[in-house]
Order: C-alpha cells, then structure tokens, then sequence
C-alpha cells in the first residue's frame, strides 16, 4: 500500500511539474528582459572581438571614453564567472529537481511556494545577465584602451559564454524543425471550433463550459449496397469527459460543433499549448 502511495505522489508531481514548465514558458515579459540582455551581450562580445582582433574602434575616441570604477571593476573580476557558472548548473541540473522538491512540500503541506520560487528564478537570471553584461560591457571598454582582455583571466568566460551560444542556436534549430515536423505530422478530424480552428485528433475541446476528450467509436449501420443485408460499421468523432476513466458515446462531435449555443471551442492549454514544445 505505501508503495502504491509512493508511486501515485511520483506521478502527481511529475504530472504538476510537466505542466509548470509549460506555463512557464508563457512568461513573455520577463523572458523578454532575459532575450534583450542575451542579445546585447552577444553584440558586446563580437564588438570586443572586433576591437581585439581586427583593431576597428567603432570611431570612439579612446582620450574620451570612460572606464568603470574601480571598486565595480573588483566585484565584476571575482564574482562574475562564479555567478555565470551557477546560473548554467542551475538550468542544467537543479531546475527540475528544485521544483520536484517544492511541489512535494505544496502537496504535503498545502503551503503555496511556486510563486516565491518563481521570483527568486527570475531575480536571479536577470541579476546574473545583467552582472554578466557589465562585465562584457568593462571588457569591451579596456579593449578600447588597448587591454587584452580575451588572453587574460577572462578567457574562460568568453569560452563558455561561446559554448552556451552554439548550444542555445542548435536548440534554436532543433526547436524550429520539431515545429515544423510537429504540425506536419498533426491529423485533423473534419470538424472546426466555434473560432473558426480546425479541431485536431489529439485535441481538448471546451463545450458548454466542460472539458472534453475526443475518441473515434465504431457506429453500428445498416448496409444498402451490399446484396446481403448486414451490419458494417463506420468510425465517428464523440466528446468524453476528460479523464474520467470510461469511454462513453456521450455526444456526438459534429453535432457539438452545429450546436451555436455550446461554443465548442479548442482548449489551448491542456499540458502546454500546442505546437510549443
């Protein structure tokens, strides 16, 4: 018993942290700050890669440019590259196993932690970047001023801040091609929602204000072209309700989406919304 207990509390949380990942995906206005901070400090670096390797000041006068303060300059030197690589072992191994923690202490004691977790994450990513991004911006300045700062005690940041782009622009790649071969390989019933959206084999639908899974049942029916009358059996599109464990012919689907009144509708965010995986 207390295995089967055990293992209904793994799937739960594996269920809810599945699900988190997804909604957190739709975060749009901090993971705009995090792409705006990734892309200036992309352009930083190949600006000090320039200025290093091929001499081109941009047309700055070094007599009037600025450097950082002193005390900046320190805490950007000793704690950069440990925060930088914090952040990448964090995303690399302690994400999920962070909020497999957090969710079980939520479920066992109703105490309600994802939001605070979720602060601290986004603090701590936009903190690190824009620390990182000082740095690279300090770099780039005493490159101007004729400091070698990529052979230095820097070099190790560059390699890895180099290593995480090619890293994030394969993914990039993998993620727009698993896109296309995703809604390639989508097969759709013949039916649309009340928006207009034709409604996928796989899809939750909204009718009435109840979530709905579609399965394809048999339909008993009389044959008039066959010479000995008997029974054949056609295929048709019914709503279920969703997760109730038995499979019933309960309504018809093409006469959901005729029915204007029960604005059946596709529900977008069943486990993440489609297409963004």
């Amino acid at each position: 018993m207390e295995g089967c207990v055990k293992v209904s509390l793994y799937s739960e949380v594996k269920e809810i942290v599945s699900d988190v990942q997804k909604f957190g995906k739709d975060n749009i206005e901090v993971k705009k700050i995090v792409d705006l901070l990734k892309i200036v400090s992309f352009l930083i670096v190949c600006a000090t890669f320039i200025v290093q390797y091929w001499k081109f000041m941009f047309g700055i006068k070094v007599e009037i440019l600025p450097t950082f303060p002193i005390f900046l300059n320190q805490f950007l030197a000793e704690y950069t590259y440990v925060i930088f690589v914090g952040l990448i072992v964090y995303k690399v191994v302690g994400y999920t196993i962070l909020r497999y923690l957090v969710i079980s202490v939520e479920i066992n004691s109703n105490m309600k932690l994802f939001p605070v977790l979720n602060t601290v994450e986004d603090i701590f990513e936009i903190g690190t970047l824009s620390i990182l991004l000082l740095k690279l911006v300090n770099n780039l300045l005493l490159c101007i001023h004729g400091i070698d700062v990529i052979k230095s005690a820097d070099k190790k940041i560059y390699i890895i801040y180099l290593i995480c782009c090619f890293y994030l622009f394969v993914n990039w790649l993998y993620i727009k091609n698993k896109n296309y071969w995703y809604f390639a390989d989508i097969k759709y019933t013949p039916f649309f929602d009340c928006n207009g959206k034709r409604i996928a084999q796989n899809d939750s639908v909204i009718y009435y204000g109840r979530l709905y899974s579609l399965y394809l049942l048999d339909v008993e029916e009389c044959s008039v072209f066959i010479e000995e009358k008997g029974e054949c059996r056609k295929k048709e599109w019914y709503l279920s309700k969703s997760n109730s464990g038995i499979i019933r012919k309960e309504i018809s689907l093409e006469d959901a989406v005729r029915d204007e009144k029960g604005k059946i509708k596709v529900y977008e965010y069943w486990m993440g919304e489609k297409g963004k995986l």
